[in-house]
């Protein structure tokens, strides 16, 4: 059985606990203009990343490694199916070597660096397959179309030329994509919002957490480590007051 003084306990407890948050919604109002003066800026910085967001447009070409020897789909041994696959690991970072694409930056007078041009090719197999997939962004949708199938090409040559013997072939050639991709305008501008209001609340909550004055008897508590029996008036404020209505 419980005794008087463990309820008394408990609901001290939820006391504080409806206080501290409380005490949150209080910051947070109090500081509201510190959030809106600090979040205006982060949302508004969103907001024009998803406005300015250039179209981009995909190009891919699928080609498919082999060991190099002949074979057909209904001989291919489990074994061979695994060196295939390891290959395709190898010929990606092939692909993307700086002398295939300053080859293709030459041939098709591309503003890119090499190091940009890295970055917006993508080369990496199709699951646990024999395929390699090659994807190219760019905002001309023939240009991307035509240096994706390019570095297809210079990949196939410069492949023979290291391993004597042609064992890749095209599966599939990239055509002109048709549509660009998604510019994902309204999850970025909802991905803003929380993000600034996030930032707007940590910032309120840090400069609450260094403000020094005593708002409330219970600051005065927790710092003295004692309880409050009551408030003193100003008797200089009242006699003043008083000596007023007098007059």
């Amino acid at each position: 059985m419980r005794r008087k003084e463990d309820f008394y306990e408990d609901d001290f407890y939820e006391d504080e606990e409806e206080l501290d948050l409380m005490d949150l919604v209080f910051t947070l109002l109090r500081r509201w203009k510190l959030i809106v003066l600090i979040a205006a800026p982060v949302f508004a910085l969103g907001v024009f990343f998803a406005i300015t967001r250039p179209t981009v447009y995909k190009a891919e070409i699928t080609m498919m490694v082999s060991s190099g020897r002949n074979f057909s789909a209904s001989s291919l041994e489990s074994g061979e199916l695994s060196v295939n696959q390891k290959l395709v690991t190898t010929y990606a970072e092939i692909a993307k070597s700086k002398v295939i694409l300053s080859n293709v930056i030459k041939k098709y007078d591309l503003l890119a660096s090499l190091n940009e041009l890295q970055g917006n090719v993508i080369i990496e197999p199709v699951g646990n397959t024999e395929f390699l997939k090659l994807t190219y962004k760019n905002g001309d949708a023939a240009l991307a179309a035509a240096v994706v199938n390019e570095i297809g090409n210079e990949f196939m040559l410069k492949v023979r030329e290291v391993m004597n013997f042609q064992n890749i072939k095209v599966v599939e050639l990239a055509e002109i994509p048709k549509e660009a991709l998604p510019k994902k305008r309204g999850l970025i501008i909802v991905i803003s919002a929380v993000l600034s209001l996030m930032i707007g609340c940590m910032v309120a909550f840090i400069v609450e957490f260094f403000f020094c004055k005593l708002r409330k008897p219970k600051d005065i508590e927790k710092i003295l480590g004692t309880s409050m029996l009551g408030m003193v008036p100003d008797f200089n404020l009242s006699l003043v007051d008083g000596g007023k209505d007098g007059e």
